[in-house]
């Protein structure tokens, strides 16, 4: 097979070292540099240094989990002239044929990124990236939020208080001063409850008064003003965490009004979109399917003698997956919108999962042309986007 590359360098890496391999010259038995270095900085910077020192320009790199982030980084920081940098699929390498047990992994790497077989991974740009590690904390610390209001639910159960009957959100304004001066007092008084309730409670002060009659103790007491600190520790930190996405996300923010113009579709969900998807995904997804393909709303095609095993969706990415279904709930409950009358008038046959993921490949399709486009959300543009294949398989 021709060779493509006259020099090009396959990194194999591992948490603590990296494989590397260099091979020059278009022959069939090209020259091969190996080297092996640490992955601490000043080990990533003398890497960068040997890359320059043989004219290195093509690199293709092989991780598991994250260990890639830095090398990826010290090359694109330190190495100005490379042409190519390449992440690549551990399971499509293992699929190409013609590999030899006695190979190590990096010069396999470089053979295959030097005679073009390589695919590279999805990796956005650096401002991205760190979008996206906040906009993921972001959703570990609403988790961890929710974990424990579940767990002062649990606690006001357990002792004999019912405001959740009275009150849908425990953790409200009016609920967070009610349980503030439980966690002082021990119990409340008919007047505790008119200071604290606001005015818009539906429930009368009598009936949550009567909800939320009792006695703590003062371990309880501890406890529960234990959890209430903790609650309001994480929610500072939440708001901290959007601050900072806000200020990450302000070089995209005419592609945040876009996807905030979508039906169903808020400032959050549109900065969470972009931090997966990044504000431009046409320059790496040719087409609107493969995007929606790499994100897991697409049927996967397993089918063998004219049966049919599997219509199941894709693993993809769950990020994505999950706020596009999440927006997808919101969009059909937008009265006439494109989304909302083509989920209800498909919903009975499908089932309201398979139609709802249906949906969120909709959007996402949409959203994939809007950025393309540079335009906004328009309906006539969404019901162009339903001319994709249906999901009705999904």
């Amino acid at each position: 097979m021709e060779a493509l590359l006259e020099c090009c360098c396959g990194i194999d890496v591992h948490r603590d070292s990296l494989q590397v391999c260099i091979l020059k010259g278009l022959t069939d038995n090209p020259e091969v540099i190996r080297a092996e270095f640490k992955t601490m900085q000043q080990d990533l910077q003398e890497l960068v240094q040997w890359l320059v020192r043989h004219d290195c320009n093509h690199i293709a790199m092989e991780s598991t989990g994250v260990y890639w982030r830095p090398v990826y980084e010290a090359i694109e920081e330190f190495h100005s002239n490379y042409q190519s940098l390449l992440v690549v699929n551990a399971h499509h390498m293992r699929n190409l044929p013609g590999r030899k047990s006695d190979i190590k992994d990096s010069e396999w790497i470089a053979t295959l990124l030097r005679h073009g077989l390589l695919s590279p991974s999805f990796i956005p740009d650096k401002i991205t990236r760190t979008l996206r590690e906040y906009s993921r904390l972001y959703r570990s610390f609403t988790g961890e939020k929710s974990r424990y209001v579940n767990r002062l639910e649990k606690f006001l159960q357990t002792h004999g208080f019912k405001l959740s009957s009275v009150i849908s959100n425990i953790y409200g304004v009016s609920g967070r001063r009610l349980l503030y001066k439980l966690s002082e007092k021990g119990y409340l008084l008919s007047a505790d409850v008119t200071e604290a309730v606001d005015r818009r409670v539906k429930a009368s002060n009598e009936e949550i008064h009567a909800a939320i009659k009792g006695k703590l103790t003062l371990l309880e007491r501890r406890l529960l003003h234990t959890l209430l600190t903790k609650i309001d520790q994480v929610q500072s930190e939440i708001d901290e965490i959007l601050a900072i996405m806000q200020e990450v996300i302000e070089p995209y923010q005419s592609a945040v009004e876009q996807l905030d113009s979508i039906p169903g579709v808020d400032t959050l969900a549109a900065q969470t979109v972009i931090a997966e998807i990044s504000p431009v995904p046409h320059n790496y997804f040719s087409t609107d399917a493969k995007l929606c393909s790499w994100a897991g709303l697409s049927p996967r095609n397993d089918e063998s003698a004219g049966k049919v095993k599997s219509r199941k969706i894709l693993h993809g990415n769950p990020y994505i997956k999950s706020i596009l279904c999440q927006v997808a709930w919101a969009s059909v409950r937008v009265r006439n919108s494109p989304f909302a009358l083509w989920f209800w008038s498909h919903q009975g046959k499908l089932g309201k999962k398979k139609a709802i993921i249906a949906v969120a490949r909709k959007i996402l399709t949409l959203i994939y042309k809007l950025l393309q486009s540079g335009e906004f959300y328009d309906p006539i543009i969404a019901l162009k986007a339903y001319s994709s294949p249906p999901l009705h398989n999904s």
